[in-house]
């Protein structure tokens, strides 16, 4: 899985829409749908570029009375699958092609 270290923010042209807690994203650019649980909507709500992986674990520990180490491991695992998933800027599909050197012909 590709590993976001920095400050992860989720892409502004997905269409998301969240009810009873939960999320379900729509990713217009390769017709993918994602499901989230409460949980991973809430982390995902939460990555917005001005944070660390770190310390929204070591806000959502806080605030829920968890240990920290736990909570850092469960926000950094979600937001590797998020950028695996391409719902992180700097992980679109086309970002990655041009990375890897493919020029998608």
């Amino acid at each position: 899985m590709e590993r976001i270290e920095e400050r992860p923010q989720t892409r502004a042209d997905l269409t998301v829409v969240e009810l009873d807690g939960e999320a379900v994203i729509y990713d217009e650019m390769n017709g993918d749908l994602h499901r989230l649980n409460p949980t991973a909507t809430l982390v995902f709500s939460l990555l917005d570029g001005s944070s660390t992986v770190e310390d929204l674990a070591l806000d959502i520990a806080k605030a829920y009375g968890m240990p920290v180490d736990e909570i850092t491991a469960q926000v950094r695992e979600l937001a590797d699958r998020f950028a695996a998933s391409h719902l992180l800027i700097e992980t679109e599909p086309d970002m990655l092609a041009e990375v890897d050197g493919d020029d998608g012909a």
